[in-house]
């Protein structure tokens, strides 16, 4: 089955028209708020919530937890709701502004991985989300959800957490972010413009019209968007443009069919949020020193090895091959130099891979707001989305549902750090210096004095991202309720589902396209010598000459090329649910059981080398079973009116990242998830504040990580098997291993599994103590444990490594290491021992030491809290205060060797922690002269009130800093925090 192209579809459902029986949250306390028809007060639909019983921060029910209209009060589950007023307190407009005022949430910016490259917030259009510790996923009316989200036409926001099988069966184990879309109202005409400016010249405009075409019977809801901002980063900027229609057509009393359509572009440069990587202090610190010829031998340099083609300033490309390059290179110092590799036993160390150093002076050099990838490392998002919702009651306990949604995503980044390039790192943020006093030409021989001799420069070989989703899915819903006898009411639930989904992607670099010159490769385009590198000389204290160089500047003989397996996936997916919502002792008991199946048959294509070219070949075509039973149970007892207890278990399963192969050369398995929840709610102050308080444990197997897999295990594996085909003829004169051991040997693993156990509390507390106070709190502790990390791994290289040392002679000059010089290098150092040890400590053992611990990225303590006063009398009336924090305490950074002794004792590391506090004034006023009803509000909010500059830490160097019997360790990932940020917003109302 293939998916309907997305005109067909809306043409199909034009004669529908879509709305949600929504009315506005309050915005403004001496309005009142609007009644809803009379329609949107009597047809309770099961499947759909009416924000009418939100009031104020206060939400009334939710689909969140058993896919059908509930109370909060009476779901099991673990829920938070943020309502529009809320939203619009805060000034928040899209996921970013968010996360941290959700429960137990934090952005994902990739520290949770072993090797932190900023991928979730670059390679994607939403910000990505861990949820109690874990990854959690975007819904659109519970549709996955893959573009990025505005707040234009978000009517509220539900978050789940944890597993819950009846939203998802194929769903991350942190839980699941939903937002609801702005629905037309049947009898309600009401408008509303808004224009708001900020900080770094940000300017956005907004429009929300709803207009009922026949009263009763038909209306339209137009809600459109444009934004263009900056930020306080050198060349980041957001140009957003974004409509949304939203119909509602209700032919009899009992039955309505709904449409919506979104459409939207979005393009914007977004920087990794941490300073540069230093790899050139030490060369500074030597006084900048450089040198002539080629294959100069000198501590603080580097040469290029091997050939190395960059196109500079001036447009011409030359091979740097054998010139000097200022570094943080230390040659025969080991056992008396400060910087060491901790546990290692070489005379060398190259303190690498370190962050700019964040201090006056370095910040004079290069300022905290430049952007080193420069103005074209932009991204653009295209989608367009159709939904239709055809509702029908039968009779006063049947009701059903027909769904459908499409949606198309075009994106397309271009990445100044993401090439995998391996001899040289090739990303943006690495500061380097000059130490050629020669220019070299096209091939390498010396062509001049070199004019930027002594300068720092940035230098890197860029990546292009292209990502292509196309989803339809199809679905089915019947509620139906009844009673056994006097003693409970029940609702029991029913639904099927089809999605066709189409995903595309390829990840390439810029490299040369004739392959048949001197020292390039032939056998793989994306080869590191076939790569162009860019580099840009910039004026040190000059944040806008800080930057690499474009991409718009084309070299000739060049072109855009895969770096690695293509992706070209169609997922269909068919789902059958079915769950009981029961009400026993007179309501005072709420259960839930809901029992979910999925069933996806995934094809999947490679790709294979075709002319030196990762490409698609119909004969690599594969298809591979996902297959799933899931289960969610839950329960709430109204032990009095104000008090409740609650409990839930729930199971849920989650699509394995496909792009992974484990060492077995396999897709990984589903990764799994069970926890449950248990706690209390409390109903106060007569329904004006709400709080629930609850203890969670989950237990989450097969996740994965790519960490350093490709490079210290497949292909070291690669190279110790090279060694023994062909050995040191003086330890033996033939082969050590056949030819038949050597493949049956070889791996393509590039990613590893891990298992994380999850535990912790609560609390959430939403009030409205009076009718112009507000109050929003969430505080969590939180705890995730890492378990069985590379388990797989870690059994392979016991057995391979034994493998290897049973294939070498006993006797001899390099009994038990050898190696073949000259193929590998200098068999003093380039031995079998070496190899094996280079594979443990920099891919297996820091990993490995973790487990028993705090995960990577996890933070115990999570905190915010928000409240709002309007004024309701005397000469401030119509003007509020409002104001809070958000709190997250230490991230667990890794496990870093912290001895002297040359013994692996690993210790935990840990970062900072998270304080910024916000603030906001508003005021409303009537705008009779405009027309009856209408008011207009206005509103400042201050991010960061107080300036916080504390930035975070997000990793450590792999090498130590040692004075004296002190050993430290320096930053690798500084993560910089945003400055004090102003907006202020005025909106009409009419």
């Amino acid at each position: 089955m293939r998916t309907p192209p997305l005109t067909a579809a809306a043409i199909s459902l034009a004669c529908g028209l879509y709305a949600l029986p929504h009315a506005l949250a309050q915005t403004a306390p001496t309005e009142p708020a609007v009644t809803p028809a009379d329609d949107e007060v009597i047809v309770l639909s099961p499947f759909e919530v009416s924000t009418k019983k939100d009031v104020g921060y206060l939400a009334g029910n939710t689909l969140a937890g058993s896919r059908l209209n509930t109370s909060l009060k009476d779901t099991g589950a673990a829920i938070s709701v943020l309502t529009p007023e809320f939203l619009k307190d805060i000034g928040a407009t899209n996921m970013q502004d968010v996360i941290l005022f959700t429960n137990n949430a934090v952005p994902d910016v990739g520290d949770a991985a072993l090797s932190i490259n900023g991928n979730p917030m670059i390679g994607n259009g939403e910000w990505q989300l861990r949820i109690r510790g874990l990854p959690a996923s975007y819904a659109r009316n519970f549709f996955k959800w893959d573009a990025s989200t505005d707040f234009y036409n978000v009517d509220r926001i539900d978050q789940t957490r944890g597993p819950n099988s009846i939203l998802f069966g194929f769903g991350a184990p942190g839980g699941l972010v939903n937002t609801s879309t702005k629905q037309a109202l049947l009898n309600a005409n009401k408008y509303e413009l808004s224009y708001t400016a900020g900080s770094w010249d940000r300017h956005r405009g907004t429009l929300d019209a709803n207009v009922p075409l026949i009263a009763g019977q038909l209306a339209m809801r137009v809600n459109a968007m444009a934004e263009n901002g900056k930020s306080w980063r050198e060349f980041e900027f957001d140009q957003s443009r974004r409509a949304h229609i939203a119909t509602k057509w209700q032919p009899t009393k009992d039955s309505t069919l709904r449409v919506e359509g979104e459409i939207g572009k979005v393009k914007d440069n977004v920087a990794r949020p941490w300073l540069a990587i230093d790899q050139s202090f030490r060369w500074r610190e030597a006084g900048r020193p450089t040198f002539s010829g080629a294959w100069p031998w000198a501590d603080t340099i580097d040469t290029f090895w091997p050939d190395h083609r960059v196109v500079g300033d001036d447009g011409v490309v030359r091979n740097w091959l054998g010139r000097a390059q200022g570094s943080n290179n230390i040659d025969g110092a080991f056992l008396t130099d400060r910087y060491r590799d901790i546990g290692a036993t070489d005379d060398w160390a190259r303190p690498t891979w370190s962050a700019w150093a964040d201090t006056p002076a370095n910040n004079s050099l290069i300022p905290r707001h430049a952007n080193t990838g420069g103005p074209d490392a932009t991204r653009e998002t295209d989608y367009k989305t159709v939904s239709a919702f055809f509702e029908s009651k039968v009779s006063d306990s049947l009701f059903y549902e027909l769904a459908f949604n499409h949606q198309t995503m075009d994106f397309l980044g271009y990445d100044p750090d993401g090439s995998r390039a391996t001899t040289y790192f090739g990303n943006s943020s690495e500061i380097w210096g000059e130490a050629s006093a020669d220019l070299p030409d096209q091939w390498g021989n010396a062509a001049g004095a070199n004019p930027n001799a002594g300068k720092l420069y940035v230098e890197n070989n860029w990546t292009r991202r292209t990502q292509k989703i196309d989803s339809t899915e199809f679905r089915g819903t019947m509620a139906y309720t009844f009673t056994t006898g006097d003693w409970a009411r029940h609702r029991a639930a029913g639904l099927l589902s089809y999605n066709v989904r189409t995903f595309n992607r390829i990840e390439e670099t810029e490299a040369f396209s004739d392959l048949t010159q001197w020292a390039f490769d032939p056998s793989a385009a994306e080869a590191d010598v076939n790569r162009l590198y860019r580099r840009h000389y910039f004026t040190g204290g000059d944040a806008s000459d800080i930057h690499v160089q474009s991409w718009r500047k084309v070299v000739p003989g060049t072109r855009w090329v895969p770096t690695q397996p293509l992706e070209d996936t169609e997922s269909r997916l068919a789902t059958g649910m079915v769950a009981v919502q029961s009400f026993f002792l007179k309501e005072k008991l709420v259960t839930i059981v809901g029992l979910r199946g999925d069933k996806m048959e995934h094809d999947y294509n490679d790709g294979r080398y075709v002319n030196a070219l990762w490409a698609l070949h119909p004969a690599d075509n594969k298809t591979k079973d996902f297959n799933a039973t899931t289960l969610s149970g839950g329960a709430v007892y109204h032990t009095t009116k104000w008090l409740s207890v609650y409990g839930n278990v729930a199971t849920s399963r989650d699509l394995p990242e496909v792009r992974i192969r484990l060492i077995n050369n396999d897709i990984p398995p589903m990764p799994e998830s069970k926890g449950g929840d248990v706690g209390i709610k409390l109903d106060l102050l007569e329904g004006k504040l709400y709080a629930t308080i609850g203890y969670y444990k989950a237990e989450t197997k097969h996740m994965t990580d790519w960490g350093s897999i490709r490079t210290d295990v497949s292909d070291r594996n690669t190279k110790i098997l090279n060694a023994l085909r062909n050995p040191d003829p003086s330890v033996s004169a033939t082969p050590l291993i056949t030819a038949a051991e050597y493949n049956a040997r070889l791996v393509n693993a590039n990613g590893f599994m891990f298992d994380r156990d999850s535990s912790g509390w609560e609390l959430s507390l939403v009030a409205n103590p009076r009718s112009n106070w507000r109050v929003s709190a969430n505080f969590s502790i939180n705890n995730v444990v890492a378990r069985n990390s590379m388990a797989e791994v870690k059994a392979w290289a016991v057995a391979n490594e034994a493998f290897w040392r049973s294939k070498i002679p006993t006797s001899g000059a390099y009994a038990g290491n050898a190696f073949p010089t000259g193929a590998l290098g200098d068999a003093s150092w380039d031995n079998l021992g070496n190899q094996v040890r280079w594979m443990n400590q920099y891919a297996i053992d820091n990993v490995v030491a973790l487990d028993g611990h705090n995960a990577r990225g996890q933070r115990k303590y999570g905190a915010n809290l928000y409240t709002k006063y309007t004024f309701d009398r005397g000469a401030l009336k119509n003007f509020s205060i409002g104001g809070g924090g958000r709190y997250q305490s230490k991230n667990v950074l890794g496990m870093y060797d912290n001895t002297l002794d040359m013994k692996y004792n690993p210790t935990v590391f840990y970062g900072r922690s998270l304080t910024l506090a916000d603030a906001s004034i508003g005021y409303n006023f009537k705008t009779e002269f405009i027309g009856k009803g209408s008011w207009v509000d206005l509103q400042l909010n201050v991010a960061n009130v107080l300036d916080e500059k504390d930035s975070q830490i997000y990793s450590l160097t792999w090498w130590a800093e040692v004075a004296g019997n002190q050993v430290t360790r320096r930053p690798e990932r500084i993560g910089l925090q945003e400055p004090r940020k102003v907006t202020f917003s005025a909106t009409l109302h009419f």
